[in-house]
């Protein structure tokens, strides 16, 4: 299918060789970040979309997510509010950090102005904004300074670059969003039994206003309130339920009890749609029906979806990516699509030395398959009994590396042998550490090296790393760290290379003369192994943001599906080989490319 769809744009060839794209997403694009900090806005045309970063700010098409902009920080930000104005023309920026309000124009990329932060104060941690009619005023809700029980309501004028007013709410939940009704900026406060509506001029400081109260449930949450104006939805969580009350007719259109803490509530501007993340990164996207919100949709990425304003698109966005879906898609996938795992864990990889095999298995769980690569047939099926931490594999064995063992297995002789499933019985060795295991309650990560004579392992929570000899067990030697995980041999077997967070790629270890293995330096973060990084190609290829797999010439290759734009830490390169792989899905992909 890929090469009748790409064959004409693709120089060299591409082939395919395991996994159907039956589990790609119909995602309608993706994009790939290393430095999310978790806040981004729609415009209220529903056509742009700004992501927030550490360095910059990003405003990118809402139908491509092309990049349109990139406006800059003066310093790194962690937190921040982003705010488009009425016509989608500018964006400001609230800054958590102190670096004050800045607003850009989009057409231009020029900045309007910047609102200097107020000295001597805690910072604010912004909520919720609003323009005035004119987009020439802004209003913004945040914690009180002195006193974060409170929430203030402060305004600014954004083309002469001041402070206008700041107004206390003494009340105890100030639900989100503060809206423009008119000349005057509204905003909502949440009692058992009520729900107040408020106004205040945009450049008024006489006192706030009353304008009416509406029904509330009796037993209402605290965690998170999301208001609807022209229809009077209140969204809010209560004990880890995600509930809708209707205050017009006085019921509930929602209540949902997922199992997983809720997150980002968010609702399309005529209410049609309703979608809420959890902390275990999935959304959910429900759409109005006459007997209240039912489910039409669930995304297995990002902890806070964020609907448009015309409720035709979704974002989702995480640490690694914020990917773009329509809420007309279809509600369920093929059936053809596997169930997601429940344990969401990363995957073990291992190539044979000839590169004719392939093993790959589940961190923590027990099922390892080896493929043969010219076929991309199943070569042998193990159920190893032990939860896996690390493979090996050569022309005739299998290693599986878990509970403490080094177990191995002889591959069937001849062709493809399909469905061919052993157990621990059929094994042919067992090597157990004479070094005592880590608890059986951490999930580890192993690599072997390329000869086959050591063995390293994480240690329990990833504080160390411990290397064996396979042939006997021996435990060579060991070395404490911090966030160690996925260790990996380079090729001559001289070092050790590990993840630590997400700095990916820093070694603590390296071989010292021809069969010793011992500790000798801490290397920086940005050097680069022997035999390079495991997620670097030697042969030049790379995975543009486009999604394109580019060659040494930069020449497009192949374009990848946007469900595996994933990370870098997500791809492994041996050879002309690509292994594409995501902690959601049930399965790897492996591409070969060839010359």
């Amino acid at each position: 299918m890929v090469c009748k769809l790409y064959k004409p744009y693709a120089r060299p060839l591409v082939r395919a060789v395991h996994g159907l794209p039956i589990s790609w997403e119909p995602i309608v694009a993706a994009v790939e970040h290393d430095d999310y900090i978790g806040n981004a806005a729609w415009s209220p045309c529903s056509k742009f979309i700004a992501i927030g970063l550490f360095t910059s700010i990003e405003i990118r098409d809402a139908a491509t997510l092309e990049r349109l902009h990139a406006f800059m920080h003066p310093q790194e930000v962690d937190h921040q509010w982003l705010s488009f104005s009425p016509d989608s023309r500018s964006l400001t920026h609230f800054s958590h950090s102190g670096h004050g309000i800045t607003t850009w124009d989009l057409q231009t990329g020029g900045r309007i102005s910047i609102v200097p932060s107020t000295p001597n104060k805690f910072l604010p941690w912004y909520s919720s904004s609003a323009y005035s009619m004119d987009g020439k005023v802004v209003a913004v809700a945040h914690s009180d300074p002195e006193n974060h029980v409170n929430t203030v309501i402060s305004t600014y004028n954004l083309v002469l670059g001041t402070h206008i007013y700041s107004h206390c709410v003494c009340e105890e939940h100030v639900g989100a969003p503060i809206w423009t009704h008119g000349e005057f900026l509204r905003f909502i406060t949440v009692k058992p039994r009520s729900i107040t509506i408020w106004e205040v001029g945009f450049a008024s400081k006489r006192a706030l206003a009353e304008v009416k109260s509406l029904p509330a449930p009796e037993d209402i949450g605290s965690e998170e309130f999301r208001f609807l104006p022209t229809i009077s939805r209140l969204a809010f969580i209560l004990r880890g339920a995600v509930l809708v009350w209707d205050a017009q007719d006085s019921k509930f259109l929602l209540n949902f009890a997922g199992g997983n803490r809720p997150r980002g509530l968010s609702f399309s501007s005529d209410g049609r749609f309703f979608a809420c993340g959890t902390t275990v990164r999935e959304a959910h996207l429900w759409k109005e029906s006459g007997t209240g919100y039912i489910l039409h949709r669930k995304f297995d990425s990002g902890i806070a979806p964020l609907l448009s304003p015309d409720g035709e698109s979704v974002i989702t966005s995480s640490d690694l990516q914020t990917r773009l879906w329509r809420t007309t898609d279809p509600i369920d996938p093929p059936s053809s699509v596997p169930t997601q795992p429940a344990d969401q864990t990363e995957f073990a990889v291992a190539f044979s030395p000839d590169k004719s095999l392939i093993t790959t298995g589940r961190l923590g769980d027990n099922i390892a398959t080896i493929v043969d690569l010219k076929s991309g047939d199943p070569r042998l099926i193990v159920d190893a009994g032990v939860k896996i931490c690390g493979l090996g594999v050569t022309a005739n064995t299998v290693i599986v590396v878990g509970g403490g063992k080094i177990i191995t297995w002889n591959l069937p002789a001849g062709d493809c042998v399909l469905d061919a499933t052993v157990k621990i019985h059929d094994s042919v060795r067992t090597v157990v550490f004479n070094h005592p295991p880590p608890p059986p309650k951490w999930l580890h990560s192993a690599s072997i090296s390329p000869d086959f004579h050591h063995l390293v392992i994480t240690r329990g929570g990833g504080k160390g790393l411990d290397i064996y000899d396979t042939s006997t067990g021996k435990h060579v030697v060991g070395t404490a760290a911090k966030d160690v995980s996925h260790p990996w041999f380079t090729q001559d077997g001289r070092e050790v290379w590990y993840r630590r967070g997400l700095s990916q790629g820093e070694t603590i270890i390296r071989g010292e003369g021809s069969d010793v293995i011992g500790l000798k330096s801490r290397f920086q973060w940005y050097a680069t192994p022997s035999g390079g990084h495991l997620w670097k190609s030697l042969h030049g290829y790379e995975v543009a943001d486009d999604g394109w797999i580019l060659d040494s010439r930069k020449k497009r290759v192949m374009w990848l599906p946007h469900h595996w734009r994933v990370h870098q830490k997500y791809r492994i390169w041996d050879g002309r080989f690509l292994v594409l792989f995501d902690p959601r899905l049930p399965e790897p992909i492996i591409i070969e490319l060839n010359e």
